[in-house]
């Protein structure tokens, strides 16, 4: 269930799930562990019978590699399962899992006695819910950023609009509840009219109309997408988004991370660059199924290991940190947890911390949430086409996810310097708490002109071809080289190291043509090196793993 958003106007949806698939008794979901992949038809040679031609193009540049969790669960296990009657709603490659929904669980004894099966965990329940008529529109219309001005600004996001990245030919998915309207909302004209709504994907139930269901998602989209000329615009204004349903908002189970994973699957699948998931899991409607916060360590939910492994094929996976800041439970939640993504918290417009952000550190000691963006009165257009506000990580999320999408709309250019995790931490260098992060906030604003700008001035350097001076970055033993070959410019020359943030974190007299840096204590990003002469300066660029 959503715990992330509070709007002036309370919001209330109920679901309506096919009577082809639900019967009108209670059911229940039960997680299947599969033991292994074996007899599997798929191969690792063959990533197009299972990933789309955007998905393999994305991993070329970004992770290059295909594993096991790559490969489809093998088919064999999936039919053997149906065969004994039982449904299998979502499954999960990564996780090598799949869920069943049937309303006998006593059929699961059949399912725990299959050589294949490693355990069968009981996740939650459902019944069925009355359906709702999708509300009509109230046609508005707008100028400029209007009242999302504030939560751009804060991120001096602007500046990339202006030079055109709005997150042209980028694609986000979007993992929510449901996305009331947006095939009839006027904030979601253009992108309608242009083609940037690429498709819809319903785990929870596949024959619903996911426009009619809960509201949180178009408001979500409405953060990165929408565009009511001289209201609203979002931070993504040009970006391309796949709509994706793995939250059942009446009720909250355990089974809920595992729509999440299979959401996340089918994200990949699709090819998507970016993931924003404004959802969090801590407590459930049964009490047995409760995480712990030393659960938060990114390895004990499915939906945190799910998140990570998307970002490790290449997918930047940002997650709202949570609203539960001021209660009993005050940590942040999972997937929010996952290492390799980004976990966003809130802030006020004076950049001091929403009261109800969640806390950080994960478990195991990682800074959590790394960023933060406007949460309290965050603007969004809701589902009748009006701009209002309102309150959650569920909107710092979104819209720290559409500055991204603009900031790798530039840096897909470069596919040699497009290291997703190079990327991210030069966002996380500008934030305005870098030197000193705290539990609510990480590493504070981010300053996405500065992350731009340091971009441009550190490859500025490479445009040069030292003749009489040379580079050596060996990622192995943590050593920076620099090399003069020219004895004359040894006098009087210094070298710097410079973060993003244009910190001088090494520095050091030149006396011999080799000098060498150790970097185990500098922190993953990128940095200049500096060789400064009484009339010259030649700069290069490194990246620190």
């Amino acid at each position: 269930m959503i715990k992330i958003i509070t709007l002036r106007k309370t919001l209330f949806v109920i679901l309506f799930i096919s009577s082809t698939i639900l019967s009108a008794t209670t059911n229940y979901y039960f997680y299947i562990q599969f033991s292994n992949k074996n007899n599997s038809p798929y191969s690792l040679s063959t990533p197009s019978d299972y990933l789309s031609p955007r998905a393999i193009a994305r991993r070329e540049h970004r992770a290059p590699t295909y594993d096991s969790t790559d490969l489809p669960i093998t088919p064999s296990y999936l039919s053997q399962i149906e065969n004994l009657g039982v449904h299998l709603h979502n499954r999960s490659k990564w996780m090598n899992g799949a869920t069943a929904l049937l309303a006998d669980s006593s059929k699961m004894s059949l399912v725990r006695a299959l050589s294949f099966v490693k355990f069968v965990q009981y996740t939650g329940k459902v019944d069925i819910a009355a359906p709702i008529s999708p509300q009509r529109v109230i046609n508005q219309s707008n100028f400029d950023y209007g009242v999302a001005n504030t939560q751009i600004s804060q991120l001096t996001g602007k500046y990339m609009h202006n030079l055109g990245y709005r997150g042209k030919d980028m694609v986000i998915g979007i993992l929510d509840a449901g996305f009331t309207n947006v095939n009839v909302n006027p904030a979601f004209d253009s992108l309608r009219l242009q083609g940037r709504l690429l498709g819809t994907k319903d785990i929870i139930d596949p024959l619903s109309n996911i426009y009619a269901q809960d509201t949180h998602g178009a408001n979500v989209l409405s953060t990165m997408a929408g565009n009511l000329p001289g209201q609203f615009l979002g931070t993504a204004p040009d970006a391309s988004f796949w709509l994706i349903r793995t939250e059942y908002a009446p009720t909250e189970y355990l089974v809920e991370t595992d729509f999440w994973c299979s959401g996340i699957e089918f994200a990949d699948s699709a090819g998507v660059d970016i993931v924003n998931s404004s959802l969090g899991y801590t407590t459930f409607d049964d009490p047995s199924m409760n995480f712990t916060y030393a659960d938060m360590n990114g390895k004990v939910s499915r939906a945190s290991m799910a998140a990570s492994l998307a970002a490790s094929k290449g997918i930047v996976v940002v997650n709202s940190a949570g609203n539960d800041g001021a209660k009993a439970w005050h940590y942040i939640s999972s997937p929010a947890d996952a290492e390799g993504i980004v976990t966003v918290g809130s802030v006020q417009s004076d950049g001091l911390s929403s009261s109800f952000s969640s806390y950080g550190p994960s478990a195991d000691g990682r800074i959590k949430p790394e960023i933060s963006s406007l949460g309290t009165a965050a603007a969004v257009v809701n589902s009748q086409g009006l701009p209002i506000t309102g309150n959650g990580t569920s909107y710092a999320s979104p819209i720290m996810a559409g500055m991204i999408a603009c900031l790798l709309q530039e840096r897909v250019a470069d596919v040699s310097f497009f290291n997703i995790s190079t990327v991210l931490q030069a966002v996380f260098q500008t934030g305005n708490l870098y030197a000193s992060p705290t539990a609510q906030k990480g590493y504070g604003i981010p300053n996405f002109e500065q992350v731009l700008n340091n971009f441009i001035t550190i490859e500025s350097g490479q445009v040069q071809q030292y003749k009489d001076f040379q580079f050596f970055n060996n990622s192995l033993d943590k050593n920076i080289l620099v090399r003069i070959k020219d004895a004359s410019i040894i006098k009087n020359a210094t070298i710097r190291i410079y973060s993003l943030t244009g910190m001088v974190v090494a520095k050091q007299l030149v006396s011999q043509n080799e000098i060498v840096f150790n970097t185990n204590d500098l922190s993953p990003g990128i940095y200049a090196v500096c060789l400064s002469t009484d009339d010259k300066t030649f700069t290069q660029k490194v990246i620190i793993k």
